[in-house]
């Protein structure tokens, strides 16, 4: 059997050149981008698209129910919190992004709001445990009257911020009669103070406090799902869902 010739330089050069593609999952649809061989490694790209999808902490630090207002509901938050930061620290500091200056930068930025996000809901745990504290922690200057109120005994201050809260509410509620109700309910209850103190920290305290951070908008700030396709020479989308 006669041998094959050998590939010539020109066709080995080629052979190399050959496009690759990745395949990603977002929202809405199943991707294909093709990039040139060599461009990037399967592992950059996998890490890059981490950062577009991100990295938020889900560990629940607010009670949203009276049930829930309690030294058991804050321990195991509290756990589970410093968990939940640590593995994700240090999955993110591990990750080997495309090396531009765009995606590096996104990088740090990811690191700093996951940072600030422990520290946000930190804060909120030590507000709990030491209610001193939410007289000191950063957010203080802009959300006075929820931290006065929720570092309180007076039940008059506690009282007077609760209700401004629940009037806040109703001003942006479709049916505020019903919160009205609700509050009525509760503010004849005997345990009215523990009521007032899981509103003001879920829906006073907090909302306010996650409006000042500085990087907990990283997503409407960088369009990250363009710039990543821009990482392609072509896309093409498929079993894409309907959401008309």
């Amino acid at each position: 059997m006669r041998a094959l010739p050998a590939p010539t330089p020109h066709q080995t050069v080629a052979a190399r050149k050959d496009p690759q593609t990745f395949t990603w999952q977002d929202d809405v649809c199943e991707n294909t981008g093709t990039f040139p061989a060599g461009a990037y490694t399967r592992r950059q790209l996998q890490d890059t698209y981490q950062l577009v999808t991100g990295f938020m902490l889900t560990t629940t630090v607010v009670p949203f129910q009276l049930r829930h207002y309690n030294d058991a509901f804050f321990f195991q938050a509290a756990r589970h919190l410093t968990h939940e930061h640590d593995s994700l620290a240090a999955l993110l500091h591990g990750l080997k992004v495309v090396p531009t200056p765009f995606w590096q930068k996104i990088k740090r930025l990811r690191e700093l709001e996951l940072a600030e996000s422990y520290a946000f809901s930190h804060a909120t745990l030590e507000g709990y445990f030491h209610p001193d504290s939410w007289l000191s922690n950063a957010y203080y200057a802009h959300c006075a009257e929820y931290a006065t109120a929720l570092a309180s005994t007076d039940s008059t201050i506690v009282m007077q911020a609760w209700r401004k809260l629940v009037d806040a509410e109703k001003a942006d509620n479709g049916i505020p009669e019903s919160l009205e109700a609700a509050f009525a309910a509760q503010l004849a209850s005997p345990e009215r103070m523990r009521y007032a103190k899981v509103a003001l920290m879920t829906f006073g305290w907090s909302n306010c406090a996650n409006a000042q951070r500085k990087y907990n908008d990283l997503s409407g700030q960088y369009p990250l799902p363009d710039e990543f396709a821009k990482l392609f020479t072509h896309v093409e989308q498929s079993n894409c869902v309907d959401v008309d």
